[in-house]
């Protein structure tokens, strides 16, 4: 096989030990090997930077493996001129009976050097901070929705139906209730008549009658428990929400851009930008059949896979992607959808019905990704001029629908006073008869002989 590197390296990195292996190509003789082993210590990983340096290799390859890759692509990203190749380990599979850390390794600078290894995408180090922030940010969020479950399901436990007459039981209203539960264990009329803040639909009677009962003393505990853990949660949030910030400020500019999209504001905007990154070029298509965003859509998941066998379609599920943007945009296109005279809105709403809603959510989470891709590459903001036109075009279809109506129903109504009898006739009304008259031919008696 023809090999397009006259040197690369391949190294497969596992949590304590990294397998290296240089292969040199050399003409019409067998490839040169050189192996060593490196553990994963930062001192470590510079003797490994300098082991390539002396051997004039910059041409690494190695496994996306969990988050062990990325000290190792630190390292080594600081040398000048590296051409590094993050891989995803599904598109090397060594052959079965064949394999050992040794061979992995080697497998992969021999496929680097013939050119058989497509490279991941790997945004720059600021957009990687960026993400550490983001991901971390949502986990904390998750685990405030977990907190606020365990408080429901004790209060459900225990009798106290607070959900049942409040819509929510992380609001000013169930908060303050839920104190006094903590304080006293139990609550009046009056006590949830102080704690109600304006807004609340139910009366202070009905929820003092969902909430009646003395709550014991270990529940009481551990509720207190559970509000002093969301408090924390919530100062959490707050003090990510800064940092978040600072590492967002270099890119603010971009994320004011794509909140100008409806359904997108600036928290979602900063998630997406975390993860596509600024830098569109790194999703071009050199195929001028394809379409300029089929790629990155590709890459997140959010276009059919192709599965066909003898011209037969298997499948047409969407892909597995970056499930970090795919979740984000799926929120943000249910916002869409409630967004009124919004062209999104209206293709979904119009589609819904045929498509079912996950298909068409999916679609609608496809075309903010296309939108998103064409405004960062050109810098153009979201042009609310299409989204009035396609309202008009919309209330102007609604106005044709109902002239064609009533043109209809006039040419009927015309049809119809020209003698021909309507099928919807009046009844017709019979004047009464006199009681001495029989109306008809009166029955013959029979002859009785």
């Amino acid at each position: 096989m023809k090999r397009h590197l006259p040197i690369a390296c391949g190294l497969d990195v596992h949590k304590d030990i990294i397998e290296a292996c240089i292969t040199v190509s050399r003409e019409n003789e067998e490839p040169e090997v050189i192996r060593r082993e490196f553990t994963t210590l930062r001192g470590d990983l510079i003797n490994l930077r300098e082991w390539l340096l002396n051997h004039g290799c910059k041409n690494v390859a190695m496994e996306s493996t969990g988050v062990y890759w990325r000290a190792v692509y630190d390292i080594l990203e600081e040398v000048d001129g590296v051409n590094l190749c993050l891989v995803n380990a599904q598109h090397m599979k060594n052959l079965p009976g064949r394999k050992s850390d040794i061979k992995d390794a080697q497998w992969i600078s021999e496929l680097f050097m013939c050119g058989l290894l497509e490279n991941s995408f790997v945004p720059e180090k600021g957009i990687r901070h960026l993400r550490e922030c983001t991901r971390y940010y949502r986990k904390v969020t998750q685990e405030r929705g977990r907190a606020l479950n365990r408080i429901g399901k004790l209060l459900q436990t225990h009798g106290f139906k607070l959900s049942s007459v409040l819509s929510s039981i992380d609001g000013v209203s169930a908060k303050r209730i839920l104190e006094k539960l903590c304080d006293c264990g139990e609550v009046s009329v009056a006590d949830v008549r102080c704690a109600l803040a304006r807004g609340v639909k139910r009366t202070a009677e009905e929820i003092a009658f969902a909430v009646n009962g003395k709550l014991p003393e270990i529940a009481r505990a551990l509720l207190r428990h559970m509000l002093d853990a969301l408090k924390t949660i919530d100062n959490q949030l707050t003090l990510l929400g800064e940092i978040m910030k600072q590492a967002s400020a270099a890119y603010s500019s971009h994320i004011q851009l794509l909140s100008t999209i409806p359904g997108i504001d600036i928290l979602a905007a900063t998630y997406i930008i975390a993860e596509i990154g600024v830098d569109m070029s790194r999703f071009a298509v050199s195929d001028i059949r394809k379409k300029p965003a089929s790629r990155i859509t590709s890459w997140a998941g959010l276009t059919p896979k192709n599965d066909t066998s003898a011209g037969k379609v298997k499948s047409r599920k969407i892909k597995k992607g970056n499930n970090y943007v795919k979740t984000i945009l799926v929120q943000c296109a249910w916002a869409t959808t409630k967004c009124r005279n919004k062209r999104l809105a209206n293709w979904y709403w119009s589609r819904v019905g045929k498509l079912g809603e996950k298909t068409a959510i999916i679609a609608v989470a496809r075309k903010l990704l296309v939108y998103i891709f064409q405004m960062l590459s050109t810098g153009e903001l979201y042009n609310n001029d299409l989204d009035c036109e396609a309202a008009e075009r919309i209330k102007t279809k609604k106005l044709e629908s109902a002239k064609r109506l009533l043109d209809n129903s006039e040419k009927t109504k015309s049809k119809y006073t020209k003698g021909l009898k309507s099928p919807i006739s009046s009844p017709t009304i019979i004047p009464d008869a006199e009681p001495s008259k029989k109306m008809g031919r009166p029955k013959e008696k029979p002859n009785i002989a």
